[in-house]
């Protein structure tokens, strides 16, 4: 039979519950991280919707920037792509195509549901609501090999309604 002495009973009594307290969770050194106003971790991100937009759920990156109608013949100037009051014959001749959509003067859209998606094309139903109307609309807009874009409009007959645009030249 083992016997224990009560100065060694007491010793592993408290070592035992030594180890069943509760431990700190952060050092001295350690510094909480920030939360950002969207749930982020305050790491400087953008939001999650932000970055899904300009991934695979967004205009794709060959598509976006600046585009001028196509009805010149030729490759438009920085002047033809100009839409300030000096040059209002540019005026609804000039789309920019973003992360999230695209927009034509007093026109536009933004990404609502994305159909199909490639390195070159975007077939999306875009929020195209102006003022008080609300309205949605399919459309497909795809990088050509001459390096135009064509954007079609379909209407709900399925009818192709198709226009082209050249890429506008970089602003200096």
């Amino acid at each position: 039979m083992i016997a224990f002495k009560p100065a060694a009973c007491a010793a592993l009594a408290a070592l035992l519950l030594a180890g069943c307290s509760e431990a700190s969770d952060t050092s001295e050194d350690e510094t909480p991280i920030p939360v950002e106003p969207d749930g982020g971790i305050g790491d400087g991100a953008p939001p999650l919707d932000e970055v899904q937009a300009q991934g695979r759920s967004g205009m794709p990156p060959a598509l976006r920037g600046e585009w001028r109608e196509d009805d010149l013949g030729r490759a438009p100037t920085i002047e033809d792509c100009d839409q300030t009051s000096d040059t209002n014959r540019n005026f609804g001749k000039v789309m920019t195509v973003s992360a999230n959509g695209f927009s034509l003067f007093e026109q536009g859209g933004t990404i609502v549901e994305l159909h199909d998606r490639s390195e070159s094309k975007i077939v999306a139903t875009f929020d195209t609501s102006y003022a008080d109307e609300i309205a949605s609309e399919r459309m497909e807009f795809a990088l050509q090999p001459d390096g135009s874009l064509t954007v079609d409009r379909g209407d709900d007959a399925g009818i192709p309604s198709m226009k082209r645009f050249r890429p506008c030249p970089e602003m200096p």
